[in-house]
């Protein structure tokens, strides 16, 4: 029997295992996919012992996208280029690492709309999802990409050097949020539903805009519920965490599972709450 997981801290609101098991049911294979927390203090042991066990293949959530790295015995070139992983697969008795993030999040952000190379997106956010994000953006229009970030030197960090995008602190995007057609809210705040924060003030949010949040869990993040009041077109994460999903179990196992199947099976895991 096959054996997959998904590693983070936190990791109980995760709703992989629930996907990724209907995923299997539905190809009728012999696998099983569970969740694992990791201690962020204890993380190098925790990381070692679980490469050493019978996993056949694992996703990884925050925070230890980057952390694993220098775990891997190979790492793909555009998860290199992230800097960030977020699949690994066993192969040949080899830990490899791959980013689907950003391409899962392209295929999901198209549901809405087509990419326009006279958008302007706003990334808010520099971890490690949102490289996986920027990239694929660079590889898919010509448009500028503006990021923004607590700590404008990671946001800075994340460009494409001789590009024309621009990093700029997260007062400075909410100054000008009515300049961008697409905003994409990639950090963890509103992943606790009790807490009302916003990772940057809406007041200059232009109707029309398409605004993203790439978290799923809770199902409409505050975020979200505030840019939907100023006319805003929403989009939560459900998109990308199924197409980052499908991408994740086409690595490990060959097969292309049924996206409707994986997306259903979140949707009636929220039903059942």
């Amino acid at each position: 029997m096959k054996h997959f997981a998904v590693i983070g801290n936190p990791i109980a609101h995760s709703l992989s295992p629930i996907m990724h098991q209907a995923a299997i049911q539905d190809l009728q294979l012999d696998a099983i996919y569970t969740r694992k927390k990791l201690s962020k203090e204890s993380f190098d042991q925790e990381i070692t012992d679980l490469l050493l066990s019978d996993l056949d293949g694992f996703n990884v959530t925050i925070p230890f996208k980057e952390r694993i790295l220098p775990y891997l015995d190979e790492v793909d070139s555009f998860a290199k280029k992230c800097g960030a992983v977020n699949t690994v697969v066993r192969r040949q008795n080899k830990w490899i690492g791959y980013n689907t993030d950003g391409r899962g999040f392209l295929e999901g952000l198209t549901e809405k709309r087509p990419l326009k190379d006279s958008d302007h997106v706003l990334i808010i956010g520099a971890g490690g999802a949102s490289k996986g994000i920027y990239l694929a953006l660079k590889e898919a229009y010509n448009g500028e990409v503006t990021v923004a970030n607590r700590t404008l030197s990671k946001a800075e960090e994340m460009l494409e050097p001789r590009s024309k995008d621009r990093a700029i602190t997260l007062t400075e995007a909410a100054n000008k949020l009515s300049q961008f057609t697409i905003i994409i809210q990639t950090t963890a705040v509103g992943l606790n539903p009790e807490n009302s924060d916003l990772p940057l003030a809406l007041d200059l949010l232009s109707p029309g805009t398409l605004v993203s949040d790439i978290i799923y869990n809770p199902f409409e993040t505050h975020f979200l519920q505030e840019a939907k009041k100023r006319g805003a077109i929403t989009q939560n994460g459900l998109a990308m965490f199924v197409n980052q999903g499908a991408l994740a179990f086409k690595l490990w196992t060959g097969e292309n599972p049924n996206r409707a199947v994986m997306r259903q099976a979140v949707l009636d895991s929220f039903e059942e709450e």
